[in-house]
């Protein structure tokens, strides 16, 4: 019997199936966030106030201590025992029983932390996906549980001072998700964005003749369309002066993905 060769529609619908259905570790299923125009707080570009935002997919909970154990197991080149000295850094997860292993002091289903960005990048590129950019972050840590932009409600916006800590709105394992299905965006973690080292100015532009003395603090970028956005300057403000071997003990990551 003959068989028909499949339609190009059939080989679309396979590469995309396959793109999304990367075999990936327990709880880490992604949540598509659609795109578009976003009046971002931060300025990225001078005069620049709103940007496009591509549709894209994103985890909808941070890697735990049990993703990250078991991306160690197969790619053990990351263990803080065999990382590459280019890649190392003091801390990075220096808080795990083992090199392999959190141990039992601490919780599998937690956010991982004390992971670099070389470490975090890895650990996405693994799963076919990438570390979301700083814009797209913002973009969905816009919505509230029931709308997509919450920006405008003052006092949902003064509940994300308590971001970065176990006080924050999404501290909670079983804090609900936002609009878009995305949990702990303002948790007690923070997370690594994949341009990070984009975030910090060369300079200071604000009309100083001499701004080398804020350069470290991301000063060019430091323009802020809305300053009264707490819960992202805070974070851009951290991030911006991070270098990517950095680790934290309130930092951690989660993964995206490109819509095709």
């Amino acid at each position: 019997m003959k068989r028909t060769p499949p339609s190009t529609a059939t080989f679309l619908l396979l590469a995309l199936a396959s793109a999304f259905a990367v075999a990936g570790d327990a709880d880490s299923g992604y949540r598509r966030i659609e795109g578009g125009d976003f009046r971002s707080s931060v300025r990225f570009e001078e005069d620049t106030r709103v940007v496009r935002v591509a549709s894209f997919a994103l985890m909808a909970r941070p890697v735990s201590n049990r993703d990250f154990a078991g991306f160690l197991a197969r790619q053990p080149q990351w263990r803080r025992d065999r990382v590459p000295a280019v890649f190392a850094s003091p801390g990075y997860l220096g808080h795990w029983a083992t090199a392999d292993a959190p141990g039992p002091a601490l919780d599998p289903d937690a956010p991982v932390v004390h992971v670099n960005w070389y470490a975090a990048d890895a650990y996405c590129r693994a799963q076919q996906a990438r570390l979301p950019r700083f814009v797209e972050w913002e973009y969905a840590a816009a919505a509230d549980t029931t709308r997509r932009d919450a920006r405008a409600d003052g006092a949902w916006r003064m509940r994300q001072v308590n971001d970065g800590t176990p006080h924050a709105i999404d501290a909670a394992a079983d804090a609900p998700a936002n609009a878009y299905g995305v949990h702990g965006l303002h948790g007690a973690h923070w997370e690594w964005s994949e341009d990070v080292a984009s975030l910090l100015g060369d300079g200071d532009r604000r009309g100083q003749q001499d701004g080398d003395a804020l350069r470290y603090c991301g000063a060019t970028a430091m323009s802020f369309n809305d300053p009264g956005d707490y819960g992202v300057v805070k974070r851009f403000v951290l991030l911006s002066a991070l270098p990517p071997d950095a680790t934290l003990g309130n930092l951690g990551f989660r993964c995206a993905r490109s819509t095709p």
